[in-house]
């Protein structure tokens, strides 16, 4: 329960500052959309601004580009529709919505696109191109115009400080697997030596979110206020992370394999500067610590297998070190 408490909180942590910037432009929307347009419910003004803004999205910029494309192309889709003989309404409104969604897909652009074009077919169909269409699309592109404010100028995020979220994510999970190896060797325990495998392999996950994190950062470079400004520092700091994070990653899942085969093969027969290199390994990976220079692990008169390990620890070392190096601390 207690694990469960602390995964919801953080969530929630996580999603505060979006959903409160969210709210608020759903808020700003609808009043500019009455003020300009005079539009009694702007309802998709506020929709809109809250899809840009939503908590969880990769890029905010991103999705207001292909909220505004998604309903342009199912408008021009479904003004065309209206052409067509109605003969059988439904399979008209069926045809458009179809071909509205298989275009915008076509775009390659992330599922709000397509849904949104396939809505904007059918609305129009079914309510007509006078208010489906042209209030639509005012509406919409008011409130694009200020999710793209607040995502991209008022409450643009901090690419750095996304990465080096990123980085201690990567690291969190890293350090906890070396825990889980410490404790392995410390008992002599094979079963906890393939387990500690595992969760150095599920650290992949925490890989493959800092991918978003990097492109994000890549896309904040040259499409936000904030990114532009640093955006040359902001690019060559995206590429070094990725390369050192997909480095450290592997380099930490190929100790926890050699230490797994090390125990099952050669019981017993660990190293004495293994446990203290390990818990270098750990203490590394804490990014409140300074960093540390390693202890030596000399390699003279040892078994192969647990040679490797060695070899493989002292890689993963490198790799974390190399990897705090990457983004400048806050």
């Amino acid at each position: 329960m207690d694990g469960l408490a602390a995964r919801v909180t953080a969530r929630l942590r996580t999603a505060l500052g979006d959903a409160l910037a969210a709210t608020l432009a759903a808020a700003v929307a609808w009043e500019l959309a009455k003020a300009l347009f005079g539009h009694p419910h702007p309802v998709f003004a506020a929709v809109t601004a809250l899809i840009c803004l939503a908590p969880g999205l990769p890029n905010h910029g991103r999705q207001a580009v292909g909220v505004i494309l998604g309903v342009v192309t199912g408008i021009v889709v479904g003004e065309a529709a209206l052409l067509l003989p109605d003969t059988i309404p439904t399979l008209r409104v069926g045809a458009a919505t179809f071909g509205a969604i298989m275009i915008a897909v076509a775009y390659g652009q992330p599922a709000t696109v397509p849904i949104q074009s396939g809505v904007s077919a059918m609305l129009i169909l079914a309510l007509g191109s006078e208010y489906a269409g042209t209030v639509r699309l005012l509406d919409v592109a008011c409130g694009t115009g200020v999710g793209l404010l607040f995502s991209q100028i008022l409450f643009t995020p901090d690419p750095a400080r996304r990465l080096r979220a990123g980085e201690r994510a990567l690291l969190g999970g890293i350090g906890a697997a070396f825990r889980q190896a410490e404790a392995a060797l410390a008992a002599g325990d094979q079963a906890r030596a393939q387990a500690a495998l595992g969760s150095f392999s599920e650290v992949h996950a925490s890989l493959a979110g800092l991918a978003i994190g990097i492109d994000n950062a890549r896309f904040a470079a040259t499409w936000s206020l904030r990114g532009r400004l640093a955006r040359h520092d902001l690019r060559a700091m995206a590429a070094r992370f990725g390369r050192r994070s997909t480095r450290t990653y592997a380099a930490a899942l190929l100790f926890g394999s050699a230490l797994a085969t090390a125990m099952q093969r050669r019981p017993g027969g660990a190293p004495a500067t293994l446990a203290p290199g390990i818990t270098a390994a750990v203490a590394l990976c804490d990014l409140g610590a300074p960093m540390a220079e390693p202890p030596p692990l000399p390699l003279a008169g040892i078994d192969d297998d647990w040679r490797r390990v060695l070899v493989r620890l002292s890689e993963a070392m490198e790799a974390i070190r190399e990897l705090r190096e990457a983004v400048p601390p806050a």
